[in-house]
């Protein structure tokens, strides 16, 4: 489980709260992270803020607009923003229990958070909502503030968990309707049908498992890093530089400790290179052994 939950707040069913702390339930971040370099001296390209009027701009003098016509825009100011805002509020609001395929997946928005009961008097009510949920096969819609925003989600038992999903407002996603024109009224024949469903049977299976399935091609590119982590010798040169010892770096050293030692500064170097040279040829003399 990781260590710090992404929102925490209560699931609130009229009079009844319950406590309650959200983890995502998928990663938000790629298995690996690509940078753009540049090509002929491998340095990393950096995006920079740029008015084509008075060139690079700092944050703070950055604001949002939206776009009239051809380079004209509505200025909105982060004050315009902070007041459309909802107010903060901790509390999931239980607007209705429905069937829990009463909204199709397309107005699912993508991300799923697992709840979990905050503390040790959370448990009870949490156990007892989460079964009754099951025992009647609803689902709990609801809104929530989260991260500044409103949101539509529906909560539903998920194993000892439960799962709060996020669900698209009507007026965002397209209606189906709209693209039903480009398709041709088909009707079947028998012969058609009877070879399609035994084709369908045939393909069925029982016990679906997605984990046999991978993201083949992340797969790869990990593969094709390694290899050229490994060609290139990079963790190696990398180690090497922390363990081998830098004689410059080294001799400064001790010539620091014999100052502050009071030895006298014409010796110290002749008596450093001799210490320097004996240690060199002991090494060499070692791996010749070896």
């Amino acid at each position: 489980m990781p260590a710090r939950s992404e929102w925490k707040g209560f699931i609130q069913i009229s009079q009844l709260q319950v406590a309650v702390k959200a983890f995502s339930a998928c990663s938000s971040e790629p298995d690996i992270a690509l940078n753009q370099l540049h090509r002929d001296c491998g340095e990393r390209i950096r995006q920079s803020r740029v008015c084509p009027i008075h060139g690079a701009v700092e944050s703070d003098a950055i604001i949002l607009g939206y776009q009239v016509f051809d380079n004209s825009y509505i200025p909105i100011e982060p004050e315009d923003l902070k007041e459309l805002k909802p107010e903060p509020n901790k509390s999931l609001i239980v607007e209705c229990f429905i069937g829990h395929q009463e909204i199709d997946p397309v107005f699912h928005a993508g991300r799923t958070l697992y709840l979990v009961p905050c503390g040790p008097p959370d448990q009870r009510p949490f156990g007892v909502l989460r079964e009754g949920m099951k025992s009647t096969g609803k689902h709990a819609f609801s809104r929530a503030v989260i991260s500044g925003r409103e949101h539509l989600v529906v909560v539903r038992p998920y194993g000892k968990l439960m799962a709060m999903t996020f669900v698209e407002y009507a007026q965002r996603v397209r209606k189906s309707s709209d693209y039903e024109s480009e398709i041709a009224n088909v009707v079947p024949g028998a012969a058609e049908m009877s070879i399609v469903r035994q084709l369908i049977e045939t393909m069925t299976e029982n016990e679906f498992d997605l984990n046999r399935y991978h993201d083949e091609y992340m797969d790869r590119l990990n593969t094709l890093i390694e290899q050229r982590v490994a060609a290139a010798d990079l963790m190696g040169a990398a180690d090497r530089a922390r363990h081998e010892p830098d004689d410059g770096a080294l001799l400064a050293v001790l010539k620091a400790s014999l100052a502050a030692a009071g030895v006298n500064d014409s010796v110290m170097p002749r008596n450093l290179e001799a210490v320097s040279d004996r240690v060199r040829e002991d090494e060499r003399i070692e791996s010749r052994s070896a």
